[in-house]
């Protein structure tokens, strides 16, 4: 593309100071020199764009010259000279004289020029010294913003590539605050635990740490904590920050997140551990966690020379114990995945045998006329889930349901079903109030 040459006569010379200073901001925003100055170059660019008349300072004699004008910069990236340039599109016929020129015209500086090229002219200041205060600050502004703007975009391209993997992190700081929780009618803590992975900071909310995650800041424990944390889509923080602040239209500064209680958590710690996971032999068909308390998950070989539950659990539990230990003692129940949904169920209500009676699954739509009474017009066929009636001995009745229902709540999430559990009659006390306290919870799922 043929272009205008830019004239050298009254480029300001910068000492190595300049390149000092640029190498210094350089390596403090982990970035490369070039960028660092094509930062600098679109905010002084931008700078004339904003503040025309601040722009006379510059060297720009006709304070009379539109505001509408384009312009370029362009540092010398060896001796530090700064060039001023407007830029005009050679067009056929000129509309707006401040950002095109005509054809015939352009070609009296250059026979060269086609429709559609850009001439540069130069309009370098005769020192920068001389810029006025107002459009100094600007520039300066306008420079720390592109700056921010381009350390953003790294953070989060790296974060991006980084979504549901697991990466190992230092705390740097424990945050916590007391609160009042009224529905429990005690004090809680809050804790928000800020950590660094590749100079990333990232950070883990209440809600993203195990019951026995016990972090400190360094300047307590006089070391940093390493632990291992899942990255959460940043996608999902971005519509969070909307939902927000839903007036506000700039762009929020979100820190990316991390999770130890995220499903996907353990997916990626079993991935990393297991072979078969690895090399695809072992497949996981879905995981249901009462983080740091029970976890169940459904595995599954199409390869029948591979025990997909005995791969997942390792020479004497020793894989499993080791995924367990990472979760601070969490019960993980690996078991085997089946598409017969009663067999599945009965599997899942392990370690309780749910095979001496045969499971019944039906369409559940005691639950669907529950949900339309309570949401008049909202039934639809397709919200129709299954409900699996199980007949259990009265002796499994507790084994099944689990402390405060556990086991069978993470069944019933598993698959993705609402279990029904009765004994076969021969009741005592604690099995039937096991039973109600079932019925009960269920009715909530």
């Amino acid at each position: 593309m043929a272009t205008g040459k830019k004239k050298t006569k009254n480029a300001s010379n910068y000492t190595d100071t300049f390149f000092r200073g640029v190498d210094a901001l350089a390596e403090e925003k982990k970035m490369d020199r070039e960028v660092v100055l094509a930062c600098l170059e679109d905010a002084i660019a931008r700078g004339y764009e904003m503040n025309e008349q601040d722009a006379v300072s510059f060297g720009l004699k006709d304070q009379k010259e539109s505001k509408n004008k384009n312009y370029a910069v362009e540092i010398d990236r060896v001796t530090g000279e700064i060039f001023v340039s407007t830029v005009r599109t050679v067009v056929e016929e000129v509309e707006n004289p401040d950002i095109q020129i005509s054809l015939e015209e352009a070609r009296t500086y250059d026979p060269e020029f086609v429709i559609g090229d850009e001439m540069y002219t130069d309009v370098t200041p005769t020192s920068f010294e001389k810029m006025g205060r107002t459009t100094s600050a600007k520039i300066k502004t306008l420079f720390i913003q592109k700056i921010s703007e381009r350390e953003r975009a790294g953070i989060d391209e790296k974060c991006h590539d980084l979504e549901n993997e697991i990466i190992s992190c230092e705390v740097e700081l424990v945050e916590e605050a007391q609160y009042f929780d009224v529905k429990s009618n005690k004090y809680k803590r809050r804790r928000k635990v800020f950590a660094t992975h590749d100079n990333i900071e990232f950070v883990m909310n209440e809600g993203d740490l195990l019951p026995g995650d016990n972090f400190k800041t360094p300047t307590i424990t006089g070391k940093k904590e390493v632990f291992k944390a899942l990255v959460l889509p940043m996608k999902d923080e971005e519509e969070r920050a909307k939902g927000r602040d839903r007036n506000r239209d700039r762009k929020r500064d979100i820190t990316p997140r991390l999770s130890r209680t995220s499903d996907k958590f353990l997916e990626r710690l079993l991935e990393s551990e297991v072979a078969s996971i690895k090399d695809g032999r072992v497949e996981i068909k879905g995981v249901a966690r009462k983080p740091g308390q029970r976890s169940k998950v459904a595995v599954y070989s199409n390869d029948p020379n591979v025990d997909a539950v005995s791969a997942c659990v390792g020479p004497g539990g020793q894989i499993i114990t080791a995924v367990s230990d990472e979760l601070r003692g969490e019960k993980i129940d690996v078991i085997l995945w089946s598409p017969d949904l009663a067999e599945f169920v009965a599997n899942a209500l392990s370690p309780a045998k749910a095979n001496y009676y045969p499971i019944v699954i039906e369409d559940d739509y005691e639950k669907a006329e529950k949900e339309k009474s309570e949401k008049p017009g909202d039934r639809r066929k397709d919200k129709i889930g299954k409900v699996a009636r199980v007949v259990l001995k009265s002796d499994q009745l507790t084994l099944a349901i689990g402390a405060k229902g556990i086991n069978v709540a993470l069944a019933a999430t598993l698959c993705k079903c609402r279990i029904d559990i009765k004994g076969d009659g021969d009741e005592n006390t604690d099995s039937r109030r096991d039973r109600e306290f079932l019925s009960d919870m269920m009715s909530q799922l």
